[in-house]
C-alpha cells in the first residue's frame, strides 16, 4: 500500500505549530467549527474560499450534503472535495485530541452511507472533478490518521470500496472536455493515487497517458496553462507534481513529455508571480502566495533555482508534502538563482517587468482561454515593495448575475475603451458574444529600461485600431503608457485605471496614491482630459467584495485619440516625486514638426536627473533623417536618452 504524504506526520505537525503558530491555530478553528457542524472553506489553496459558515448543527444526520447555499453551486462542489477531513486530521495531530479524529470518521461513515452514485448526484456532488479532488483528500486525511485507531479494518474496507467505485467513475467520466480543461488533470491525478493505493497498475498508466496528452495540449510552449489564469495554472500544476511525486516513490515512470511540462510550467509560474510570490488578479484568480509550488517543483525536479524563486525554503505545505527531512538536504546544497529579470511568456502574452525596490509591471495581450479568462487585452498591473499600486479587479463569484459579468469586462480592468463599448462582449458567466482578436507586439528588456507593445482589433466595427506600448524605467520605477487609437469618426475614448487598497487624491491632472507604505504618482499628460475619481469593486478572493479608489480618464476627439501617461512608483512616501512633461519630436535635418499620431516625447525629471523616451507610432522617415526631441536626436521607434545614454537606448526600430 503506498504511503500518502509525510513519511514522519507527527513530526510536521510540531514543526508547523512551532513556526506557522497562526496557521496551526486556525486549522483547528476550522476543525472546531467542522465538530459544531459549521462549514468554512479557507485553505490556501481552496479554490472557491468562503467567508460566512453554514451551520448543520452538531448532529452529523442534519448534514445536508447537496445544500446549495446562497445560491452557489460552487459552495456544494468546496464541501464534497472534503478538505474538512485534511483540517480533522491536522487538528488531531497538534492536538493529541481525539474528538477530530473521530469527527472524521463519523463524517467519512456518513458521507459513504449518505451520498451514493446516482444519475442525479454525478452532476453535483459526484462530479468528477469533486470525485478526484476526494480521493487525494481521503487518502492524505487517513494518512495523518493512521495511529488514530478509527481507520479499523471494517471502516478501511467501507472507505476502499467507495474508493473503488470513485475509480470506476473516473474511468468512465471523460469526454472532449477533459481532454484540455483544468478538470482533466485535476481528476485524474485523483485516479493516479487510486491506482498506487488499490493496486490498479491499468487505472495509473489511463491517468498517466490522459494528463499527459491534456498538458500536451493545455501547456504553451512558453509553460503557461491555457486558461490564462495563473490560480488555475497552479491548480493544474499541483495535481501534475502531486501526481509525480507518488509516481517517484512508488518507483514508477511519467512519461517524459509530461515531466517536462511540469518543468516548463514550474519556469512559467516563477516569471508570472510578483516579486512577493503572489499571483496575479488575473482572471477568475485569488490573492495567493504561490511559492511553495515552486519548492515542491524544486523538490521533484531537483531544480536549484525554482529553490530559490520560491524563497529558498519549506513552506507549510511542503513540510507536508515532503516531511521536515527534506529541508535539511537542501540547506546543505549550493544556492540557486532567483527570478529577478524581466520576462515573456510570449505564446499566452504575459509580460511581467521587473526593476528596483521590487517593482514589477505586468501586461497582458494574449488569448482569451476558456470561461477563466477575463475581458483584459492590454491591461496592466504594477506594485512596488511588496505592495500593488494598479491591480486587476479579481473575480468575486461564479454566479451568473451582474457582478460577475462586470468583472469579467474591460471596465475593470486597466485598459482602454471607446464610446462606453466593451471590445469583447460578456454574454454569461463562462461565455462570450464577441471576443477581440489580439495583436501581440514587440517587447525588449534591457538593464536600463523595458518595452512591450501590443494591440486588439475589438473596435474594428467602429473603425478603429486599439494599441498600448510601454516603457518601464527599472531604477527609477517609472512606467510610460502610450496609448493609440487610430480611426475614422468622433469617439470617447476612455482610460481606466484600477489603484489597490490605500488613499487617492486628484489634483489636475495628478493622481496620489499612498499605500500601507509604498505610494504612487500618475500624470495624465496633453490637453482635453477629463478625469474622475471613484468607486470601484475589488475582490482579492472569492466570495470577498471590497471597495477601491479607481480613475477614469476620458476626451473626446475625431479621427483617433492618444493617451499618454506617467506612473512613478515609490518604495515609501518619502521618495521623491516625478516631473513629467510632453516635448514636440521633429525631424532633424529639415525641423519638419511631426504630429501626436505620428511620435511622441516624454521628458522625465527624478531627483534632478533628466530622462527623455521618445515614441515613434509610424513610418515616418524616408530619406536619411533622425528624429529629435529635448535635445537629443537618434533613429528608432522606442529611444530612452539619460545621462548613461545620450546617443539614446534604442528599444524598438
Amino acid at each position: 500500500m503506498q504511503n500518502f504524504w509525510c513519511q514522519n506526520p507527527q513530526a510536521t505537525a510540531d514543526a508547523v505549530r512551532r513556526r506557522w503558530p497562526k496557521s496551526a491555530e486556525h486549522t483547528i478553528f476550522i476543525a472546531d467549527e467542522i465538530c459544531r457542524g459549521r462549514y468554512l472553506f479557507q485553505d490556501r489553496w481552496e479554490m472557491e474560499p468562503t467567508h460566512t459558515a453554514v451551520d448543520f448543527g452538531a448532529e452529523i444526520a442534519g448534514i445536508d450534503w447537496a445544500a446549495v447555499p446562497f445560491g452557489d453551486p460552487e459552495w456544494l462542489y468546496a464541501m464534497n472535495r472534503h478538505t474538512s477531513f485534511v483540517n480533522l486530521a491536522k487538528a488531531w495531530l497538534y492536538t493529541g485530541d481525539d474528538r477530530y479524529a473521530r469527527q472524521f470518521a463519523a463524517l467519512l461513515d456518513d458521507w459513504i452511507a449518505r451520498v451514493p452514485l446516482t444519475e442525479e448526484s454525478a452532476p453535483n456532488t459526484w462530479r468528477s472533478l469533486e470525485t478526484g479532488l476526494r480521493c487525494e483528500n481521503w487518502l492524505h486525511a487517513a494518512a495523518l490518521l493512521a495511529g488514530s485507531g478509527v481507520l479499523t479494518d471494517e471502516r478501511r474496507a467501507r472507505m476502499d470500496a467507495s474508493l473503488t467505485r470513485h475509480g470506476e467513475h473516473l474511468v468512465r467520466s471523460y469526454d472532449t472536455f477533459h481532454k484540455l480543461s483544468n478538470w482533466g488533470i485535476l481528476q485524474d491525478n485523483g485516479l493516479y493515487l487510486l491506482g498506487l493505493y488499490l493496486g490498479r497498475q491499468d487505472w495509473c498508466a489511463l491517468a498517466a497517458r490522459r494528463m499527459d496528452e491534456n498538458l500536451h495540449r493545455s501547456v504553451f510552449a512558453d509553460g503557461s496553462q491555457w486558461e490564462q489564469s495563473p490560480l488555475y495554472h497552479c491548480e493544474v500544476l499541483h495535481c501534475a507534481l502531486n501526481t509525480l511525486h507518488y509516481a517517484q516513490a512508488a518507483g514508477q515512470t511519467l512519461p517524459d513529455r509530461m515531466v517536462e511540462n511540469i518543468r516548463r510550467m514550474c519556469a512559467a509560474l516563477a516569471k508570472w508571480c510578483k516579486p512577493n510570490g503572489e499571483l496575479l488578479l488575473q482572471s477568475d484568480s485569488d490573492t495567493v502566495d504561490a511559492r511553495d509550488l515552486l519548492v515542491l517543483g524544486a523538490a521533484l525536479l531537483n531544480d536549484a533555482d525554482l529553490y530559490a524563486c520560491g524563497g529558498g525554503q519549506l513552506w507549510e505545505e511542503n513540510l507536508w508534502d515532503l516531511g521536515t527531512e527534506t529541508e535539511a538536504l537542501w540547506a546543505a546544497r549550493p544556492a540557486g538563482k532567483r527570478q529577478t529579470a524581466s520576462a515573456a511568456l510570449p505564446d499566452s502574452g504575459n509580460y511581467m517587468l521587473r526593476g528596483a525596490h521590487e517593482s514589477f509591471v505586468h501586461m497582458h495581450c494574449g488569448c482569451l482561454g476558456s470561461g477563466h479568462g477575463h475581458a483584459d487585452l492590454l491591461h496592466i498591473d504594477a506594485g512596488i515593495a511588496g505592495e500593488d499600486v494598479l491591480t486587476d479587479a479579481g473575480r468575486y463569484t461564479y454566479v451568473n448575475d451582474p457582478t460577475r459579468h462586470a468583472l469579467k469586462g474591460p471596465a475593470a480592468h486597466n485598459t482602454t475603451r471607446v464610446d462606453g463599448c466593451d471590445f469583447s462582449t460578456c454574454l454569461d458567466s463562462w461565455g462570450y458574444s464577441a471576443l477581440a482578436v489580439p495583436v501581440k507586439g514587440e517587447y525588449r528588456f534591457t538593464e536600463t529600461a523595458d518595452f512591450v507593445s501590443g494591440a486588439h482589433l475589438g473596435y474594428l466595427d467602429k473603425g478603429l485600431f486599439t494599441e498600448r506600448k510601454l516603457v518601464f524605467l527599472k531604477q527609477q520605477g517609472v512606467l510610460l503608457v502610450f496609448d493609440r487609437l487610430t480611426g475614422k469618426g468622433t469617439h470617447s475614448f476612455e482610460q481606466s485605471f484600477h489603484f489597490a487598497p490605500g488613499a487617492l487624491t486628484l489634483t489636475g491632472q495628478t493622481a496620489h496614491w499612498q499605500g500601507k507604505t509604498a505610494a504612487a504618482v500618475l500624470y495624465c499628460l496633453g490637453g482635453g482630459l477629463t478625469l474622475t475619481a471613484h468607486k470601484a469593486p475589488l475582490a482579492p478572493v472569492y466570495n470577498r467584495l471590497e471597495q477601491t479608489d479607481a480613475l477614469t480618464v476620458q476626451r473626446t476627439a475625431t479621427n483617433g485619440n492618444w493617451f499618454v501617461t506617467a506612473l512613478r512608483l515609490k518604495p515609501d512616501a518619502a521618495a521623491p516625486d516625478m516631473a513629467a512633461e510632453l516635448l514636440p519630436v521633429r525631424k532633424l535635418r529639415l525641423q519638419t514638426p511631426l504630429t501626436d499620431a505620428e511620435a511622441q516625447a516624454v521628458r522625465l525629471a527624478v531627483n534632478g536627473q533628466e530622462t527623455v523616451v521618445l515614441l515613434c507610432h509610424g513610418e515616418v522617415i524616408s530619406e536619411v533623417d533622425l528624429l529629435t526631441a529635448g535635445g537629443y536626436a537618434a533613429y528608432g521607434k522606442a529611444v530612452v536618452f539619460d545621462a548613461d545614454h545620450p546617443l539614446g537606448l534604442c528599444l524598438a526600430w
